[in-house]
């Protein structure tokens, strides 16, 4: 695997590349996470695959940005400005949370995406926030910028079923927390206050971009019901697929069925592309 930093607008910014023979794939993660969130996508379809995992700006081992470009639309162009510099044309992308929401949001910007696998990260606009989403369950952890270690403790256990990791995974996800900026929550909980994302059902149903969301049903910030709901994302096209006993994180706490559905998804895009 290939460790490499990328100079964008907001600063360096690092990526792990697998190197595979292709079709290539862009993983995002989600907020106060990292690239290497994706360490069992690598294991299991690296080899297979050209894997390009990308730390966003304030996370991992890319540099801090200023507080303005920590919001869904900042990420987007950090998003669109990466796959510029890196000359990616016919790829795909797999975002988790806040990354799927980049994705989402730069969809008019992508005319080289072929397909989109979002993980925890359902579409919304104005009208089916209200069902997609429970309140905050992390007594507003996952918006606030310093906190401690018990605080860390109690946000990476809410990311997650914790019945299902192991002692050293909890604390890899709390490492991801203490590693990102601070001021990256804090921004990005003000920007989704005061109403600035853009109507994700529009652009995605616009784009004609095959998608899939893979949903947790113990997400604690997300309603699985609601999801399965196809009404919920009209006019756009989304399949859904649930997981049993899982929280926000499925591509960590059930590897091995994302694994498999991510490899199908790439197959048939790719097969229907040609």
């Amino acid at each position: 695997m290939k460790s490499a930093h990328i100079q964008l607008a907001t600063g360096l910014v690092h990526n792990l590349d697998s190197q595979g023979p292709g079709p290539c794939v862009l993983l995002l993660h989600g907020n106060s996470s990292a690239a290497a969130a994706f360490t069992e996508q690598f294991a299991a379809l690296g080899a297979r695959y050209r894997l390009l995992a990308l730390d966003l700006p304030g996370h991992g081992q890319s540099a801090p940005a200023a507080p303005e470009h920590y919001s869904f639309a900042g990420y987007a162009d950090a998003l669109v400005e990466f796959v510029a510099r890196a000359e990616l044309h016919d790829y795909l992308i797999v975002g988790h949370s806040l990354g799927g929401h980049a994705a989402l949001e730069a969809l008019p910007r992508l005319p080289g995406l072929r397909g989109l696998c979002l993980i925890g990260a359902p579409p919304f606009n104005g009208a089916n926030a209200g069902q997609l989403f429970h309140p905050e369950p992390s007594g507003g952890l996952v918006f606030q910028a310093d906190l401690d270690d018990v605080e860390v403790s109690r946000l990476a256990q809410a990311f997650v079923n914790p019945a299902r990791l192991e002692p050293a995974q909890l604390s890899q996800i709390a490492g991801f927390i203490r590693d990102t900026d601070p001021q990256v929550r804090a921004a990005l909980g003000n920007s989704l206050g005061s109403g600035a994302y853009a109507d994700e059902l529009a652009l995605l149903a616009a784009s004609a971009t095959p998608a899939i969301l893979l949903q947790g049903r113990e997400d604690a910030f997300i309603d699985a019901s609601a999801c399965a709901q196809a009404a919920n994302f009209w006019p756009a096209q989304l399949q859904v697929v649930l997981f049993d006993g899982c929280g926000h994180c499925p591509h960590v706490e059930d590897p091995a069925r994302c694994n498999d559905l991510i490899d199908s998804f790439i197959t048939h895009t790719c097969e229907n592309a040609l």
